[in-house]
């Protein structure tokens, strides 16, 4: 029996429109993000896409986090784009959910929200100095 693929959020990305993106600037080889339902834990389930790879799929967002480390070896990528694509619209649309960023010593709350026709996006941008 052959199954339907189900297309998976890289591949449907580029169908939806992505909401004006918020800018971190961040200094650390590594960032480590936390996720989190924001407000009401409604079945909210979204996947998280770093520079167009999938690093979260279809993840259930809860009160508690769903922790994901970022490496970012000085050097490389000085500007990274992190979507936040919405599986479902939990049982109050839209989906919406709070990340929070460890960056060393420096802690950035990001709200989002996200619907079936626009990505939420954040961009990553290593600090000059």
């Amino acid at each position: 029996e052959i199954k339907p693929v189900t297309p998976s959020a890289a591949a449907l990305m580029a169908e939806r429109k992505v909401a004006p993106p918020q800018v971190v600037n961040f200094k650390s080889d590594s960032l480590e993000l936390s996720l989190y339902d924001n407000g009401e834990v409604d079945g909210d389930t979204v996947s998280v896409l770093l520079n167009g790879e999938v690093i979260l799929a279809k993840q259930g967002l809860k009160a508690s986090a769903i922790k994901k480390t970022i490496y970012v070896p000085a050097g490389t990528n000085d500007s990274m784009i992190l979507v936040l694509y919405a599986e479902n619209l939990g049982k109050y649309p839209p989906n919406t959910g709070l990340l929070i960023v460890h960056d060393g010593e420096d802690v950035y709350q990001i709200r989002f929200s996200a619907d079936l026709q626009q990505n939420a996006a954040v961009i990553f941008k290593r600090k000059r100095y």
